[in-house]
């Protein structure tokens, strides 16, 4: 027994920095767990904070017996060397990226509070540096677990590094603007979960339900597809966000062509009567906010006018409109001199067969 010490206090002496560096971190990584299981990610309940200081521990100990097989009692195992230090390097790099994640939520995070219950949750600046330091880390990590299994001709130009860099420069445009686009709209926060916008160019009215790095997820109002649309389509266009957090309420219109034949004020008449009909019908409008009827158009065949209105309900945004538009014909049988149909501006003349040639 006490050759066996002696054995293995002799590979103390003679351990190099990179051993003492992994013992160091295993003790520290062992003592600190229950803190660090609390402090990263999301913790609803104890038994799931339990359950991450298992698996922290369970991994701590899976480093640190690989440490011990490779250095401390030398067995004959194939590379182990370098599998402890990759098992290290893969928990290092796994805490890291947590506690960047924790540090850029406590700086750059907001607090909402739901019933009673406030939490801090992520905006879109610690979404942005968040994912700018997890690549960064992960990239670090690679080009280190390279140097440990000895692959350095792989950061050559002509290995496989090489390989896949070249292929990422001939695909770059298909996929470096929707990433970059992706960056832009999450860090510039217009654009967020939950909204209800409207894209005139693509014909898309939806509910926003994930920014992705490639790609937004839009679920259409009037099918409840969910479309994916690139990034580059969103930043190059216009994009109407329909916010509900104005005091006023988000202003919605529909808009109808009326023959000359009716007066303005007998036009205002039948689509303020029109208004007064929907919100009987459907109570997706908002009836505690008056309707504005305005003139927008003087054409050729008639006027066009708009009449404003407010959705109780953003999302029931369609819904709204055509109960109007329904609330509308069922009012113009009633009207004499109103007609939603495209006045005839020509007629045409038949010569009777009499007065022919």
């Amino acid at each position: 027994m006490q050759n066996w010490f002696h054995e293995i206090y002799d590979r103390l002496t003679v351990l190099e920095e990179w051993g003492w560096f992994t013992l160091a971190f295993n003790a520290v990584v062992f003592v600190t767990a229950p803190w660090l299981a609390a402090r990263y990610g999301e913790i609803k309940t104890q038994a799931s904070k339990n359950s991450r200081l298992r698996m922290l521990h369970g991994f701590n100990f899976i480093v640190f017996s690989a440490f011990l097989l490779a250095v401390i009692f030398k067995a004959p195992i194939p590379r182990a060397v370098e599998f402890s230090q990759s098992l290290l390097l893969v928990l290092a790099t796994y805490l890291l990226i947590h506690l960047t994640e924790a540090l850029l939520l406590h700086k750059y995070g907001r607090e909402v509070s739901v019933e009673d219950f406030t939490r801090r949750v992520e905006t879109q600046t610690s979404k942005t540096l968040e994912l700018v330091a997890v690549t960064t880390l992960l990239i670090i990590a690679c080009v280190v677990l390279i140097n440990i299994w000895g692959f350095k001709s792989w950061l050559e130009a002509t290995s496989v590094l090489g390989f896949i860099a070249l292929l990422f420069f001939l695909t770059r445009e298909h996929w470096v603007g929707d990433f970059l686009s992706g960056i832009m709209i999450i860090s510039a926060g217009r654009i967020e979960r939950g909204d209800v916008v409207r894209i005139p160019g693509e014909n898309i009215l939806g509910i926003v339900l994930r920014t992705r790095g490639l790609h937004t997820i839009i679920r259409d109002l009037a099918t409840g597809h969910d479309i994916q649309l690139p990034n580059t389509a969103i930043l190059n266009q216009r994009v109407d966000v329909l916010r509900t957090d104005l005091e006023r309420g988000v202003r919605d219109y529909v808009e109808f062509k009326i023959g000359y034949q009716a007066t303005a004020d007998e036009a205002r008449d039948f689509l303020t009567a029109t208004w007064k009909a929907a919100c009987e019908r459907s109570t997706a409008i908002n009836d505690g906010k008056p309707c504005k009827v305005t003139l927008k158009e003087c054409g050729d065949h008639g006027t066009t006018w708009r009449l404003a209105y407010t959705p109780g309900n953003i999302h029931n945004i369609l819904h709204c409109q055509d109960t109007i538009r329904e609330a509308a014909l069922r009012l113009q049988t009633k009207r004499e001199t109103i007609s939603l149909s495209t006045p005839v501006t020509h007629q045409e003349i038949r010569e009777s067969a009499t007065n022919a040639p």
